[in-house]
């Protein structure tokens, strides 16, 4: 009989000291970027931005391959509402200070083109949701807790990314090089998009709201309790999330996971001789995503990375749901197909969850809309064809 050592044991328990530490150089590290840069807005709010990030999708446990799981299984909507509520809040912020201030969107704003190939990416992106349990930023969120099932997941979904590098030049001359980009607020203006948008969430929201989670009353607990060790209501994690979209492109910068993922595999790509030198609509940016030929280095949407692996992983040590998990040969087998599939797809769609859908709702860009829908229709389709425990059963959290 073997045992795990004893300080192996204890990570499993919450660790408040080790999070604030973890949090404190966090902050450290953005007061560095600042004085270096001499502009918080440089590279310092992008490190805050990716800790409340991570914090809001370790704690709320976020993932939209869970919400269609849980509704299908538990008759549970709270995670779709939590979606929900992300989409209300960054749109709501984000157009309503547009049409208050009667400004226009940042030029780099997700408004995406528009193509035969959007939907085909969004419903690949989420069947390799089911296949790998999860998204992008959800495996960046596992390997924050300790999860090394996550390391396959992310490392097949970069190759993906290069394969989908490699098949750019098609890809843009067959489909998005000449794509138009609707805008709602184009047609219906900043104020009636909002006003629109928000009737059909209202809608949703309706609609999901009999299988509404019920609140268990188990006797009073501490705020800090709540806040640290007990999950978070999936609505005040997706309203967080909002929040966090909306500030991104008051910053100037909409956030995501996906652009510097892309830079660095284009750069690989290029490296290898898989991909030309020039390629059309990534130096220049198209859809606010930008992956131009450069070696890597710190930028903005690498700290935001880093921010969002500390968030979760503080999350992770003050709940006590930090522990390493290793997995099985089968498992990692699916983690790369999934990976692959999340990989090829948010390349060719020009982002994910966050970066497509939320920031693209957020402006009113009908792509966000389209990849929304199309990557929910996947992750059903799969579901519903694939019913192994393993897919369809509910895995209660560990004990804190």
């Amino acid at each position: 009989m073997t045992t795990r050592p004893l300080f192996w044991k204890r990570l499993g328990h919450p660790h408040r000291l080790g999070a604030a530490a973890v949090l404190l150089a966090a902050a450290l590290a953005a007061v560095g970027l600042t004085v270096a840069d001499g502009d918080f807005l440089a590279r310092a709010s992008s490190l805050v931005a990716g800790v409340v990030f991570g914090v809001a999708l370790q704690r709320g446990e976020l993932s939209l391959v869970r919400a269609w799981r849980d509704l299908i299984v538990l008759k549970d909507a709270g995670q779709l509402l939590g979606f929900l509520a992300a989409l209300f809040v960054a749109a709501t912020l984000t157009l309503g200070t547009l049409a208050a201030l009667a400004a226009v969107p940042p030029a780099d704003a997700r408004i995406g083109p528009v193509h035969w190939l959007l939907p085909i990416a969004g419903f690949v992106f989420g069947i390799g949701s089911v296949i790998a349990r999860g998204g992008v930023m959800v495996h960046m969120r596992r390997l924050g807790e300790g999860s090394l099932v996550a390391v396959p997941a992310l490392l097949a979904t970069f190759v993906g990314f290069v394969a989908g590098i490699t098949i750019w030049p098609w890809t843009w001359a067959h489909a998005i090089g000449n794509a138009p980009t609707p805008w709602a607020p184009a047609w219906f203006g900043m104020a009636g998009t909002l006003a629109l948008q928000t009737l059909l969430l209202a809608a949703l929201a309706a609609a999901l709201w009999r299988y509404r989670p019920r609140d268990d009353d188990d006797g009073p607990k501490s705020f800090l309790r709540r806040a640290l060790i007990d999950p978070w209501p999936a609505w005040a994690a997706g309203g967080l999330l909002g929040a966090l979209v909306a500030a991104s492109y008051a910053a100037g910068e909409p956030l995501g996971l996906i652009a510097e993922c892309a830079t660095i595999a284009r750069w690989f790509a290029t490296a290898l001789g898989l991909a030309p030198v020039d390629l059309p609509g990534l130096d220049e940016g198209v859809g606010g995503l930008s992956a131009p030929l450069e070696a890597f280095g710190v930028t903005q949407h690498v700290v935001i990375l880093f921010g969002f692996m500390a968030g979760a992983f503080a999350a992770a040590l003050a709940s006590g749901r930090f522990r390493f998990a290793g997995f099985t040969l089968r498992e990692g087998a699916e983690m790369v197909v999934g990976g692959l599939l999340l990989g090829v797809s948010a390349m060719t769609a020009l982002g994910a969850i966050t970066g497509e859908a939320i920031a693209g709702v957020a402006v009113g860009a009908l792509s966000g809309w389209i990849f929304l829908i199309s990557a929910s229709v996947g992750i059903v389709t799969a579901l519903k064809l694939d019913r192994r425990s393993a897919m369809m059963s509910v895995v209660p959290p560990p004990s804190a």
